[in-house]
Formats: C-alpha cells, sequence, structure tokens
C-alpha cells in the first residue's frame, strides 16, 4: 500500500471507532444510522476499515458470541462478517443490530453527589474507585455486559477494575470516554469537558448529532489531556502529572495560571463570590501552591505576592 492509500486506510480506521462508538451510545439516533450507512458505502476502504477496527474494539467481545445461522454460504462468511445488501440502509440495519447498547434486565443504577468544598470517595460493584470533587453529581448504571457512568456535574477521577467483557464508560457533555484498564480525570465545565489520563489509556469519542460527518475520536496515553469544547478537541501533554489530581489532597496547583481562573477555581470550593475591581488585575499569573480548604490565607499570599489588596464587602 503506496503513502497516499495508507493515510486514507488510517483516515478510514479513525473514522470507524468513531461510528462504533456512536453506534454503541444511547444518543443514537436514526439519522446516525443513514448517515453511517452512506458512509460504509462510499469506499470499500471503509468497510475494511470497519471489520479491523471491530477486530480492536475489546468491548465487542459480546457480538464475536452471538450465533451465526446455519444457512448463511460459508464463501460469503469467509470473506466479510459483513452481509451487504444493495441498500446502504439494509447494511446499516446490520450494523445496528450488533452495536446497540445491551443494559439488559438487572441493571443496577446509583447516584452519588457532593456539597461546594466536600470530596468523596466511593467503591464501585466491580472494584473500581470514583473520587468526587467538591459540587459532583454522577450516575452509576451497572449491568451484566456494560459499566455506565454519567457524571452530570463537577469532576471526578476514576480508577477503572480491568474487565474486557463488561466496557467501563464515562459520559460527560459530547463526550464518551471509555477506559482500557486505567486512570483518568474528567472535569465537566460550561461548555467543555477536559479528560487527563493519569495511568494507561482511554478511547474519548463524541456523542450528540454529527450529521454526515463521522464522529470525533481520539485515544489519549498516561499524561495527555483532552479539552472538549466549542472550538474542537485540543490535545496537550501535561507537564506536571500531579497538578490535575492536587485537589485530592485539598490543593491547587497553579502555574503561571490567569489571576481570574485562579479565583474562579477557588469559588468553586467556597461560597464567597471574588470580584477583581481593577481590570489592570486581570492580566496578571500566578504561580504557586493553596490549600483549598483556607481561602482566606490563599488571599492573603495573593496579597503579598502580587501587591494587591483584598476587601471583604457585606452584601
Amino acid at each position: 500500500m503506496n503513502q497516499q492509500g495508507s493515510e486514507q486506510f488510517d483516515t478510514a480506521c479513525d473514522a470507524a471507532l468513531g461510528w462504533i462508538a456512536r453506534l454503541r451510545s444511547d444518543a443514537v439516533s436514526e439519522q446516525d444510522h443513514q448517515s453511517f450507512a452512506l458512509w460504509l458505502g462510499e469506499d470499500n476502504c471503509h468497510r475494511q476499515a470497519m471489520d479491523q477496527m471491530l477486530e480492536l474494539w475489546d468491548d465487542l467481545g459480546v457480538v464475536r458470541k452471538l450465533p451465526v445461522e446455519d444457512s448463511a454460504p460459508q464463501a460469503a462468511a469467509n470473506s466479510s462478517r459483513w452481509a451487504f445488501a444493495s441498500a446502504a440502509l439494509a447494511a446499516c440495519l446490520v450494523v445496528a443490530v450488533f452495536l446497540w447498547p445491551q443494559l439488559g434486565n438487572q441493571s443496577v443504577a446509583s447516584q452519588y453527589q457532593t456539597a461546594m468544598g466536600e470530596r468523596s470517595s466511593i467503591e464501585l460493584p466491580d472494584g473500581s474507585i470514583a473520587l468526587l470533587n467538591t459540587e459532583s453529581s454522577l450516575s452509576v448504571t451497572y449491568s451484566d455486559t456494560q459499566r455506565h457512568i454519567s457524571l452530570l456535574r463537577g469532576e471526578a477521577w476514576f480508577q477503572v477494575a480491568p474487565n474486557k467483557q463488561r466496557p467501563f464508560h464515562v459520559d460527560a457533555g459530547e463526550a464518551r470516554v471509555t477506559a482500557l484498564g486505567t486512570a483518568f480525570n474528567v472535569y465537566l465545565k460550561d461548555g467543555s469537558t477536559d479528560v487527563t489520563v493519569t495511568e494507561g489509556v482511554v478511547r474519548v469519542s463524541e456523542l450528540g448529532e454529527t450529521g454526515a460527518r463521522a464522529p470525533s475520536t481520539e485515544v489519549l496515553r498516561v499524561n495527555q489531556k483532552l479539552i472538549v469544547g466549542n472550538d474542537g478537541w485540543q490535545v496537550s501533554s501535561v507537564t506536571d502529572p500531579a497538578g490535575p489530581l492536587a485537589w485530592q489532597r485539598g490543593e491547587l496547583v497553579a502555574q503561571e495560571m490567569p489571576l481570574p481562573e485562579l479565583l474562579e477555581q477557588l469559588e468553586r470550593y467556597h461560597p464567597t463570590q471574588i470580584l477583581i475591581a481593577d481590570p489592570d488585575l486581570a492580566v496578571l499569573t500566578v504561580s504557586g501552591v493553596f490549600k483549598l480548604d483556607q481561602p482566606q490565607a490563599t488571599l492573603h499570599a495573593l496579597e503579598l505576592s502580587l501587591g494587591i489588596q483584598a476587601d471583604t464587602v457585606n452584601a
């Protein structure tokens, strides 16, 4: 395969991963099925990519256990796992049967939340650990075939117990994070979702409507961070691995952090609104380690280091 053909196939594989994640999600729509069928029929390369990605997608182990009809011609079974009809929609329906989420009748759901300034450690039914940060909320639904978490608000870190037969998904905003035996942090903010991998590898897939476009997907490794927001998907390296998890120790680590962002982070933990009266202060940056449970000490440190004054105004 020449370089151009190899790049085309790699692109098709990335798109195939996105389609697999989309078709397995609870948010899949009829438009998604139709768009996938059109994409699948555009090029033989797309079909080959889908076959290969299904082999690599550990989460679909249950699919390979589905019974095969004895009446199916052996030659056709050897040539491809896909039964393509002349109409693209028929191919879509076949895939939908294989990839539809399997929650079963034995699913168990629970919900957890923390108050402002509270942090909580939760042991999940499979032995995985979830640490909830301040003002966070998540729902947990476990079944025989998958482990599904919805981060409804705030921030959480997950230490996942490996189980290839029961994939571990965390949905937050427009992103689904699939663990591959790993640990990762998810922070749901207004308009964006931040995913930071602290151990192993995760796969992040796009949720929501994408029209005819294949859903985006990204594989993240340890010390990589992904921001899913209105400006697209932004992947970066984490220079200080301990920084994103400092909240677990009750600390906030700032490295050239803009002052407004620092104050915004402090407000997550205390019912105090901090306003910047002088616009010139908004351009200042701050570096240091601050105690989240000591807001007055933090403000005093800012006064000394930045040469500013913090006044309390009673409502």
